[in-house]
Order: structure tokens, then C-alpha cells, then sequence
């Protein structure tokens, strides 16, 4: 009975094998089989680009500021023009320009509003019941634990957003201020594009893929300030961070281009960070709110590696090319990260959809700058 039973599973197996290597052509690349992915689909048209004929875009830094004690409101999170749509371009920059209000607290802010209270009512035909305007949930559960020890020292801010030009909202953020090195005037990324007017700005840049490609659907496209470059953040160990990520997604999940869902959590991939911080795939955020991330930055083994802080290689940078020296185990040092989506079921659609930046962690190994030989900066040979 085993035998027959294996005997038809190896025959239907085998099928299967077939039916599918005859799909649409295949294109295994040898051996007589193949796969053809996705399932005889066509190929995404090209629109007569080629291979290498465009400049590759460089990674944008958030930049990070100094987290102040205090802050005084500005204007509100500016709500979209219909349920399908993200806000208005200029007026979200205009927002995220500002300085960080409310100031971010251990508790879960579920004391305001979410500012697009009225707009989701008019969308779901009925009323909310007092609506939070921060997404992580109230109470001791969620609170930011030993946020007295890791208090944010620095912040940043970013809106999910759909597809739009950028309006060079960071370009006074980079560190290299387009005047240093390969980024001054005369250097190979002096120009963001590599045609004429995108000289030491991002302004302009549209949401295509190739010069020759359409722009795409603000629907289709979901990215970090909803625009292109994709994003980078610089951290440094030892300099707690702070991240307030904004939803401004269509309200309407339909208007979604047929992939993706407006609900949202953030998880920095590998990082050492609390629960509450982590973007657990159930602890996702609506259109409207936003979410403070509290990334403490700093090394495994905190509590029982190193504790006096002896190993200058478990450290992070003075900014005179010296260290600071810290607790934890120096071999886990982490240098390059990413944080991205993690929405229960619908990770991988909202991440190809835009939903990923990279992240830098600089460290007492790590400081970068390769011209620093004190026998614990990792140089190139």
C-alpha cells in the first residue's frame, strides 16, 4: 500500500513537473525543464530603456536632529483630498519640516486625536470612538520600557506616503551638504540625476524608474516621504533614536493598485530593540496616526558582556575620530540595516511596494572614516 501510494505521488509529482515546464515556454536554462514565473505572465515592458543608461540613484539621508525637551504645535498632520489619495505633497513637507510635536513620551500618546478623524467617518459612514492619534496602544503593555536609561537623544520623522515628485525637503539633511567629496560641485554625485538642473538637489525628482519609464501611480508606489531616492538613516551607537513614522496612506484600502494594505508597522531588521519598538506584525498603525519608534542603539549584551565598559571596541564615535567607550559585546556589533514593513500578511506586498529604507549603525569599529588606524577601526586593506 506505501509503495503504491509513493508510485502516485511520484507520478502526479512528475505531472505536475511537466505540465508546469510547459507553461508559457519555461526558461530553466538548461536540463529540459523550467519555471516560468510569474505563472505565463508577459514581461514588464521596458518602454525602450536599456541596460546602464541612466545614472543610479544615491540613497537620501533622513537626518537626524536633537530631540528637544519641549515644542510648541504647528500645523496639523494636513489631511487628503479624498479617501484614495495621500495628502498634498507640499503641505506634507511643510509638516514633516517641523520641529516634532507632541514631544514623544513613554506612554502611548492616546490622549489626541487622530487628525483624520472626520475624513475616515465620512469614508466608513459612521462615527469613531475617540480615535488616538498614536498608533502604539495605551497602557504599561506598550509603554517605552527603561525609557528613563535609553531616553532618545535624537528624532527623526517620515510619512508613508503614495507615489509624488520630491521637493527637496532634505536636502539641507545630508551630512555631506553636496560640498563635500564625490557630492561637492564637480563630483560623480554632485547631480542627483546625472541631467541638467538636479545639481546638488533631489527637487524634481519624479516616481520613474528609467527616463524613458512612466511615472508611477501614486497607488502602485508607497515610499518613505513618498518619494525617490529610497531613504537612509545614519545612527550611531550609544544615541538612542527616535522615530515618529507618520500613515499618510489612502484611507480607502481599495486604493491600493490591487496589492498592498494601509495598515502598517515598522520593524528595524536585526536590530536590538524592545517589543513595543520592534513592529510586531499585529502592533499596526491606521491612516492618520503615527507611531514612535524608541531605538535605544546599543549593544548586545548590555547587561552582561563588558558592563564596565573596558573593551574600547564595544563603542561608538566621539566625533574627533576618538571613541566612547560602552557596554555589551563588541563581536555583535551591527553596521549595516534595514527596517521595512512587517503587517501581518501583507509584509512582502507592502515592502515591493515601497516600504524599506537602509540603515547605517556606526560604531568604535565602524566609525566611518577609513583614514582613522588606531587598531580598532576597521579599515579596507
Amino acid at each position: 500500500m506505501k509503495v503504491s501510494k509513493l508510485l502516485i505521488a511520484i507520478s502526479l509529482s512528475v505531472s505536475a513537473s511537466t505540465a508546469i515546464a510547459g507553461m508559457g515556454g519555461g526558461g530553466g536554462g538548461g536540463g529540459g525543464g523550467g519555471f516560468d514565473v510569474p505563472t505565463g505572465a508577459g514581461p514588464s515592458p521596458l518602454f525602450g530603456a536599456e541596460p546602464f543608461s541612466q545614472q543610479m540613484l544615491r540613497f537620501e539621508e533622513f537626518g537626524t536632529e536633537k530631540l528637544p525637551n519641549s515644542s510648541s504645535p504647528g500645523d496639523s498632520f494636513p489631511t487628503p483630498a479624498s479617501s484614495f489619495e495621500s495628502p498634498d505633497g507640499a503641505e506634507l513637507d511643510a509638516f514633516l519640516d517641523q520641529v516634532i510635536y507632541p514631544i514623544p513620551t513613554r506612554l502611548s500618546n492616546d490622549i489626541d486625536e487622530n487628525p483624520w478623524k472626520l475624513e475616515i467617518e465620512d469614508f466608513l459612514g459612521r462615527l469613531l470612538d475617540t480615535p488616538p492619534a498614536e498608533g502604539r496602544p495605551p497602557g504599561e503593555g506598550w509603554a517605552h520600557q527603561r525609557w528613563d536609561e535609553f531616553s532618545p537623544s535624537v528624532y527623526f520623522q517620515s510619512a508613508q506616503a503614495g507615489a509624488r515628485t520630491n521637493n527637496g525637503l532634505r536636502d539641507d539633511r545630508q551630512d555631506h551638504g553636496y560640498a563635500v567629496g564625490e557630492f561637492a560641485p564637480g563630483g560623480l554625485y554632485y547631480n542627483t540625476v546625472g541631467v541638467d538642473g538636479f545639481g546638488g538637489t533631489t527637487s524634481g525628482i519624479d516616481i520613474r524608474l528609467h527616463p524613458l519609464m512612466p511615472i508611477q501611480d501614486p497607488e502602485a508606489l508607497w515610499t518613505f516621504d513618498g518619494t525617490l531616492p529610497p531613504k537612509l538613516l545614519k545612527a550611531t551607537y550609544g544615541q538612542p533614536v527616535l522615530f515618529r513614522h507618520y500613515n499618510a496612506l489612502p484611507i480607502d484600502p481599495g486604493a491600493n493598485f490591487g496589492f498592498g494594505l494601509h495598515t502598517i508597522t515598522t520593524h528595524e531588521h536585526n536590530g536590538h530593540n524592545p517589543a513595543e519598538s520592534d513592529g510586531y506584525t499585529g502592533a499596526f498603525f491606521f491612516p492618520g496616526q503615527y507611531y514612535d519608534y524608541r531605538w535605544p542603539m546599543i549593544h548586545a549584551g548590555y547587561d552582561t558582556v563588558n558592563t564596565a565598559a573596558a573593551d574600547p571596541r564595544a563603542g561608538m564615535p566621539d566625533g574627533n575620530g576618538g571613541i566612547v567607550n560602552l557596554p555589551g559585546n563588541y563581536q555583535e556589533t551591527m553596521s549595516t540595516h534595514w527596517f521595512h514593513d512587517h503587517m501581518l500578511d501583507f509584509t512582502a506586498q507592502n515592502v515591493y511596494k515601497g516600504n524599506a529604507v537602509m540603515m547605517n549603525y556606526y560604531s568604535s569599529i565602524d566609525r566611518g572614516n577609513e583614514g582613522l588606524n588606531d587598531g580598532v577601526n576597521l579599515r579596507l586593506p
